[in-house]
């Protein structure tokens, strides 16, 4: 599944899924996204080659830019690690295309910012990026004209013809743009879930600058803050005056992309996010401070004094803009700044006696000493510079990289880890399947929910299909009342028209049912179980394979229950136990039914009485609320004329009272002597 543009990523990580099974292709694209990630290093040297002097600088500058906090996201399957390196090789190209402009190097640089795009659709900015480069070199370049609109009209004159497949792209890129954004429906076909970014109620966020600020003193704390009380001077400094020659044009050219990315990133997210902002939209910036760290370093055109005022800028930034990310698996990959460094120390003021300081008071204050010690050194030997501002801060910059690691590998305590499992253990439908074909039949309740609000059968269906690449299709009937699977599964194709017999539990629908040679089901299913071989089991013993019994048959089915298996209106529910083959008379059954949890704003009973029945077998099951679940142990006994035994699932009590009974699992087995015995009188 890909979104609008999105589909690189995901073309990359087919190729493993062509030769490899699900559990064994996931783990080579586990390396192959981490290899993707820190191959950064390789754009981020050659950018430095130009800007720095000392190749060693640009040597360090490039590691120091991919052994950073954001390197987490390297622990999933996330488009970053692909899209990361792939900016900076394309900020490489477009700087080249505009300090040497010619047709190639232009289509170079066009195909470049297309690969992006079809990584991730946020970077049709860096195409726009692109043309404000062009135009502001070109503006430098011929001068002369003292007002905006001649100069400005100049620098498109002398761009044009050296640029020429910019201009083509711009000629036939507006109208069509135009048409897309006047059609509506077409644009929301494409961009999907990213139409919003389109059409909004309001022109800008309202909150805009505050999330570009946030973002800022983010990734400034990610890399140690000493480069960015350096690097922001610097940079400051050298954009006041543009210079032509190579590194000068690299310069305004990176940063007329970099600026229109991120403004148009912060618009697109709709300004500050809070808890919900993401670093892993921004983090492409981070070489930046690394490169104007050592360029100061270098060149020496940053003094004490420029350190000491952008130090008291970011502090007083720090002061008055909290970081609202609390630390968690999730933020520890998304935002690992943001959650990591408040929540380090907090711990460390509680340890220390608090001194009546919040984990924000603290940040502005070691922002402030960081820059007075900074400009301190900066007085003193190119040696003492070099160690305290690029040392001390990869230092910081590491330790807040490997904390965020153990908290996504779950060393932190209190917070569960994201990388857990055993990949074999996942892999286990691939492991034991022995067609190629494997089926998903939708026979789960859908009652429970996970802490995220989502479906606990969808999280369990999403699991397996993650991890099993033979599982390809999907099987759903109708009369058992659950609703149609989610994505990702329903993208897979469906296996319909399925219908039991209630009579001899058959399958109809012979065409589709002879597709469905093994299939992965709800062990104790309330639902529908089929008869067939089992052939493995998923590790928590929720689901299993099962080689199916031809023709297919039923062992057990339900009607009437409501999608999470609650025994809804006063009919109640019909239930269906089905002979097994191999001559048994009798067949052990087991009902497991619960009271339904309490939800908020729902009024339920605090007991109810349900009447089961299966067979001449009776029973009277009292349920109340909060009570641990019931088991109900009945023996279906069958006649050699007649393969099913029927009952039902009724309540009885309180009168008029809904129900609050929910069948939530049926056990099958062979019914022992005694309970053989039972039928036969």
């Amino acid at each position: 599944d890909a979104r609008a543009t999105s589909r690189l990523y995901p073309l990359v990580l087919s190729v493993a899924f062509r030769f490899l099974h699900g559990a064994q292709a996931i783990r080579v694209d586990h390396v192959i996204s981490a290899v993707l990630f820190v191959s950064v290093v390789i754009p981020v040297y050659w950018m430095g080659r130009v800007l720095l002097r000392s190749r060693w600088s640009a040597v360090a500058a490039a590691l120091l830019s991919a052994a950073a906090p954001w390197l987490t996201i390297t622990s999933a399957l996330f488009e970053e690690n692909l899209a990361y390196p792939l900016f900076w090789w394309t900020l490489l190209a477009c700087c080249y295309a505009v300090w040497r402009p010619r047709a190639r190097n232009d289509a170079a640089a066009l195909a470049a910012i297309a690969l992006l795009i079809v990584t991730r659709a946020e970077f049709t900015s860096v195409l726009l990026g692109y043309f404000v480069a062009v135009v502001v070199v070109s503006a430098l370049r011929v001068g002369g004209h003292r007002r905006l609109g001649a100069r400005a009209l100049a620098a498109v004159r002398e761009a044009a013809p050296r640029h020429p497949f910019l201009l083509a792209v711009c000629v036939v890129g507006f109208p069509v743009l135009l048409y897309l954004a006047l059609a509506t429906t077409s644009l929301e076909q494409f961009l999907g879930t990213y139409s919003n970014v389109v059409y909004r109620t309001s022109v800008l966020p309202p909150n805009m600058a505050e999330a570009l600020l946030v973002e800022l003193i983010a990734l400034a704390l990610g890399v140690g803050l000493l480069p960015a009380l350096v690097s922001i001077p610097w940079f400051l400094r050298r954009m006041a005056k543009p210079q032509l020659e190579r590194g000068g044009v690299y310069l305004l050219c990176a940063g007329a992309m970099l600026g229109v990315f991120v403004v148009f990133t912060a618009y697109s997210q709709g300004g500050y996010l809070g808890v919900g902002t993401e670093e892993r939209y921004f983090f492409y910036v981070v070489p930046v401070f690394w490169l104007g760290a050592f360029a100061a370093l270098e060149q020496r055109g940053v003094s004490a004094s420029d350190i000491a005022l952008c130090g008291v800028v970011l502090a007083a930034l720090y002061g008055a803009i909290p970081f609202l990310a609390p630390l968690s698996q999730e933020t520890a990959f998304l935002a690992p700044v943001e959650s990591v460094v408040p929540h380090v120390l907090q711990q460390r003021l509680s340890e220390l006696g608090g001194w009546g300081l919040t984990s924000q008071d603290a940040l502005a204050v070691l922002a402030a000493l960081a820059a007075a010690v900074t400009a301190l050194v900066w007085r003193r030997s190119t040696r003492a510079r070099l160690w305290w501002t690029c040392g001390a801060a990869a230092v910081v910059q590491l330790l807040v990289t490997g904390y965020a690691f153990a908290v996504v590998d779950g060393k932190v305590p209190g917070i569960s880890g994201r990388t857990s499992g055993s990949v074999s253990a996942l892999g286990w439908v691939d492991a034991h399947a022995r067609v190629a074909d494997v089926a998903w039949l939708e026979n789960q309740p859908t009652g429970t929910t996970t802490a995220g609000g989502v479906s606990a059968s969808v999280t369990s269906m999403r699991t397996v299909l993650f991890w099993n690449s033979h599982l390809l299709s999907w099987a759903w009937v109708e009369q058992l009342g659950l609703p149609l699977p989610q994505w990702p599964m329903s993208a897979l194709p469906p296996v319909l028209g399925l219908q039991i017999n209630t009579t001899t539990g058959a399958l109809t629908g012979v065409e589709a049912s002879a597709r469905l040679r093994e299939i992965v089901s709800y062990q104790r299913s309330p639902f529908l179980q089929l008869a067939g071989t089992t052939l493995g089991q998923s590790p928590e013993h929720t689901f299993k394979l099962t080689a199916s019994a031809y023709p297919l048959r039923a062992t057990w089915l339900a009607t009437g229950l409501a999608p999470d298996g609650a025994v809804a209106g006063p009919v109640g529910a019909s239930m269906f136990a089905f002979a097994p083959r191999g001559g048994r008379t009798a067949e052990a059954v087991t009902l497991t039914l619960a009271a339904a949890p309490s939800q908020a704003g729902v009024t339920q009973p605090v007991s109810s009485t349900i009447a089961v029945q299966l067979g001449t077998t009776r029973r009277t099951v009292v349920l109340r609320s909060g009570a641990p679940p019931r088991q109900v142990s009945l023996v279906a006994c069958f006649a050699s004329a007649d393969p099913v035994v029927s009952g039902r699932l009724r309540p009885v009590s309180p009168a008029g009272a809904a129900s609050n009974a929910v069948l939530s699992s049926v056990s099958l087995g062979a019914a022992s002597a005694q309970q053989s015995s039972s039928c036969s009188r």
